[in-house]
């Protein structure tokens, strides 16, 4: 039986692969190839990573098809926004299993040249998968804002969800073509990258456990009420906020570190002996301060805004867990999302008042504690609804909405109202949807691109002071992640000294240019939301003069001459102001 079982083609694949692992975890041993096997554990993590996807794609799709199926509501055509996305998780775990094959042939013996292609090739294959795995999943959950609908009732802007698309299937691929293009370049530019990176990934990855250190510290008693799995994915949904966060300070340190240890080792010197100007030494740097710009803008497109408002709604329905829970009470294991409590929306054309107790964190989710009351033309009350939870169905024909646990008041002539009751209702005749009703409850900071878009467009009608604070962030998200750019321009010439007292002079003047970006920032994000600014300079004025200060700084480089400090600036403006 053993030898039947063993002598399949699939046993034999199997057999192959393992001894070939083997061979080359001894060789890597034997030879040190440390770079080399760093790169093959990271493909294995990510080959690792794309399984479980997979897997984990595999089991929740058999779920829905059983529970489907046991109700007699599954069919072919229903199953298919599961199934497509099931497939291409499929291809990008067979890719990602390629891809870590593909590293595996890299090996301390292998020309330069052979690595180069083999790393560029594994790259190109990992991207591939990546971009399986994410963008049908992301087009099926939300193909109904692509065609122009969506399950809340808004009209959402079709040019800002492709956008997003574009912008991550761009960052997803440029992994592989960054590489080729970092072989590419000569043995200077590689170096002064590979000076600015080693600090760079240092500072995120340490800012990061900071912050979550940090975050454990004051919410960790918050959050000891939520399962352990709800604890993981809430920190995993901040990430895009937290690498935003970090990314500034984590370029602006690594600049100054960078510039300043090639200055004292007299590395900058032979640099520009070598023939290269400050500007054609620095530039390799500031396109890797575009790229990060970029990647920035990736997650502050939609995630880290969400992620924000994610927070905000866990913490607050954990901190209800925690004050409702009696000693003996057990956790419940999930808890709605209310991005709000209490709001109140008027429908002017037909007459009606909602009052929402829990508005969701998504607004096509149910509404909890609703009271809507219809008036008529002397604005008296003629009907009053009051539901635990009120739900729109918005694929319904026509779309509906339905009212659970219900009691209902119909006044008469003399205003005396008739109590009825009941578990379900539904109501297909109100104009009402969940973005008209909730709409002007969000926080703009807690919108992407696409929402605040969509909310813009719907809104236009509105007066300038009401849409100050979503055209506001709209410029933000965009300007954002440019300040990282505009943080480099600046950092790299401060860091370009020629002694001790040089280095804790551009380490200070770097710091109070932060200081100044960051406060100036908050600043005028504030005077736009109330109006007192135009949007477009409340979040473009701060990168424009650090970009200036920068320009200005690059060019007293560039001419061999020292920075001026601040005293000798002032003392010249009062001398001739004197």
């Amino acid at each position: 039986m053993i030898n039947i079982l063993t002598s399949t083609p699939l046993a034999r694949a199997a057999q192959r692969l393992s001894s070939m692992l083997s061979t080359r975890i001894s060789t890597w041993k034997s030879h040190g190839d440390k770079a080399g096997g760093v790169f093959k554990i990271l493909m294995a993590i990510f080959c690792l990573a794309m399984g479980g996807i997979f897997l984990s794609a595999i089991f929740i799709e058999s779920e829905s098809m059983a529970s489907g199926a046991a109700s007699g509501e599954e069919s072919m055509l229903s199953s298919l926004p599961g199934v497509i996305p099931l497939v291409f998780q499929g291809v990008a775990f067979c890719l990602a299993l390629a891809g870590f094959l593909t590293s595996l042939w890299m090996s301390s013996k292998s020309s330069m040249i052979a690595r180069r292609r083999i790393i560029v090739f594994a790259l190109a294959l990992a991207a591939l998968a990546a971009l399986s795995a994410w963008l049908p999943s992301d087009v099926i959950s939300t193909r109904e804002a692509i065609l122009g609908k969506a399950p809340a009732g808004e009209t959402p802007s079709i040019l800002a969800y492709l956008g997003k698309l574009l912008l991550i299937a761009s960052l997803i691929l440029s992994v592989p073509v960054t590489s080729f293009v970092y072989f590419r370049l000569g043995l200077m530019d590689r170096y002064v990258i590979r000076n600015f990176l080693t600090p760079f990934l240092m500072c995120l990855f340490s800012f990061m456990s900071i912050w979550i250190l940090a975050n454990l510290m004051d919410d960790g008693d918050t959050l000891s009420v939520l399962p352990f799995s709800e604890v993981l994915l809430f920190y995993l949904t901040q990430m895009p906020f937290v690498i935003l966060f970090s990314l500034p300070i984590a370029v602006l340190l690594s600049g100054l570190y960078a510039m300043s240890q090639m200055s004292r080792s007299n590395e900058f010197i032979s640099m520009i002996g070598a023939g290269r100007s400050v500007l054609r030494i620095l530039t390799p740097l500031f396109l890797l301060g575009l790229y990060i710009s970029l990647i920035g803008l990736a997650f502050k497109y939609e995630w880290a805004p969400k992620s924000v408002g994610y927070r905000k709604a866990v913490l607050e329905t954990a901190a209800r867990e925690s004050s409702a829970k009696a000693p003996a009470m057990p956790v419940r294991k999930s808890a709605p999302l209310w991005a709000k409590r209490g709001w109140m929306y008027v429908n002017a054309a037909d007459r009606r008042c909602w009052f929402v107790g829990g508005i969701p964190l998504k607004l096509s989710d149910p509404m909890a504690d609703v009271v809507i009351t219809e008036l008529n033309d002397e604005d008296q009350p003629v009907t009053m609804w009051i539901a635990k939870q009120a739900k729109w169905i918005w694929n319904a024909s026509p779309p509906k909405w339905i009212l659970s646990d219900v009691r209902i008041y119909r006044y008469g002539a003399n205003h005396v109202p008739t109590l009825s009751s009941e578990k379900r209702l539904e109501i297909t005749d109100w104009s009402d949807t969940p973005w008209k009703v909730l709409s002007s409850s969000q926080n703009p900071e807690h919108l992407g691109l696409p929402e605040l878009q969509t909310y813009l467009l719907a809104h236009r009608n509105l007066d300038e002071k009401a849409l100050a604070p979503f055209r506001t962030s709209r410029w933000n998200i965009i300007a954002e992640p440019l300040g990282c750019l505009a943080l480099l321009l600046v950092a790299a010439p401060l860091g370009i000294v020629y002694s001790r007292r040089g280095v804790m002079s551009g380490v200070s003047g770097a710091i109070a240019v932060f200081a100044f970006m960051y406060v100036m920032r908050a600043t005028m994000s504030a005077l736009g939301n109330i109006d007192r600014v135009p949007p477009f300079l409340a979040a473009w004025s701060t990168n424009f003069i650090v970009v200036g200060i920068g320009i200005a700084l690059l060019w007293f480089r560039a001419q061999n001459r020292d920075v001026p400090s601040l005293k000798a600036v002032f003392s010249r403006m009062i001398h001739k102001a004197n």
